[in-house]
């Protein structure tokens, strides 16, 4: 039997990518730099296209950075942006973060825990994280990152644009958007 809920997610998630914008359209820009003159921070989903699911996860701080940062992805890469805070539990992971985050992520929803450290020279650039659904997972996602800073919280609500979830692709040389396959 199918699951209704997972099929409405890969509809919403179609619909989203047939009208893609460009990551590099003033409207997406400017609509990240206003986000950031009002938070501290954003958090962007990172999607490359053929690359069997991998994504990645990135706080931003600055529209600089931000900008950079996109314009070093490669063609057909799916933006996702948060305006509103994510992953609220931020600290160290010890035995008291792990308890803290038991108590506030229920057990049976998904969650995303992410290091907020750049990985050391040489190694991959991007942040390490881990996603799952149970207490058990969360526990054994923390015990990953025993002594690193780290933020997390439910996992981002990323299906669907709204006033605060923007997405874009990053177009290709010539300034075309060609929806990868995720």
């Amino acid at each position: 039997m199918s699951d209704p809920g997972r099929h409405s997610a890969v509809v919403a998630a179609s619909a989203r990518l047939e009208r893609a914008m460009s990551a590099a359209d003033s409207k997406f820009l400017e609509m990240l730099r206003s986000w950031l003159c009002a938070r501290p921070q954003i958090l962007l989903l990172i999607r490359y296209s053929n690359a069997a699911g991998n994504k990645d996860f990135e706080f931003f701080s600055s529209f600089e950075a931000l900008s950079n940062r996109i314009r070093q992805l490669p063609p057909s890469t799916s933006i996702i942006a948060f305006r509103q805070p994510q992953l609220p539990l931020r600290g160290i992971v010890t035995e008291s973060f792990v308890a803290s985050c038991v108590s506030h992520i229920p057990d049976g929803s998904e969650f995303l825990v992410l290091e907020t450290t750049r990985p050391a020279h040489g190694e991959k650039p991007s942040f390490h994280w881990t996603a799952g659904e149970s207490h058990t997972e969360l526990r054994e996602a923390l015990a990953e990152s025993r002594d690193i800073p780290v933020a997390v919280g439910l996992y981002p609500p990323w299906l669907m644009d709204t006033d605060d979830v923007i997405s874009a692709v990053v177009p290709d040389e010539h300034g075309i958007v060609r929806v990868g396959v995720y």
